[in-house]
């Protein structure tokens, strides 16, 4: 028993000084419960307040965790399925404007059927803006495209593309695909790739 409250005592003295905190000699001025643990001649008081302030500290600690990934192919992947950069190409989209088709293999691995778009998100930004979604010439239809809406069961693989139109043809774009899956929805879960469109 002694040596259990020795390691309490040792543990909630190294909070209190990695915290800043100081101990107060008379815990009755602060008006807080205060909780004392003894151990022979050791004496250690524990304010509400010093509680407080650990769990506040390691919560932060935890949003500070580095989740986005700068990788040479994206290949992203979660429960629910993966999604796989294949290749890219200029193109123009329904209005002629000048547009890049991003080509991807997607796999299904939930026991529900689902469509790419439905567990990951891509972007695609240029000179540090984000490149609109759009759709590619309705006269000339692209069949990986017309793949994004359709639902796949579970382990079936499927190629699909998506569009965006460009700023310009000679600065390269950064691709960004995130983990949108119901386990990773709010941990910002994602890879980026830079594409060269020369």
């Amino acid at each position: 028993m002694k040596k259990k409250i020795a390691v309490i005592a040792i543990t909630m003295t190294a909070m209190v000084s990695i915290l800043g905190c100081s101990v107060s000699d008379t815990p009755e001025e602060s008006g807080k419960a205060t909780e004392v643990i003894e151990d022979g001649d050791q004496k250690l008081e524990i304010t509400e307040d010093e509680v407080i302030l650990k769990g506040t500290a390691e919560e932060d600690t935890d949003t500070d965790t580095e989740t986005g990934t700068r990788v040479e192919q994206i290949n992203i992947e979660n429960t629910e399925g993966s999604l796989v950069y294949v290749r890219h190409e200029l193109t123009k989209d329904y209005n002629g404007a000048d547009a890049v088709r991003i080509y991807f293999t997607y796999t299904n691995k939930s026991a529900e059927t689902k469509t790419a778009q439905s567990t990951f998100y891509p972007q695609v930004f240029q000179n540090g803006i984000e490149c609109g979604f759009t759709a590619g010439d309705f006269m000339d239809p692209n069949e990986a495209e017309s793949n994004l809406s359709k639902e796949l069961m579970k382990d079936s693989s499927l190629e699909v593309a998506f569009i965006f139109t460009l700023q310009d043809i000679t600065n390269p774009v950064v691709l960004k695909v995130t983990d949108q899956s119901p386990e990773n929805l709010f941990d910002d879960i994602y890879q980026e790739q830079e594409l060269s469109l020369q």
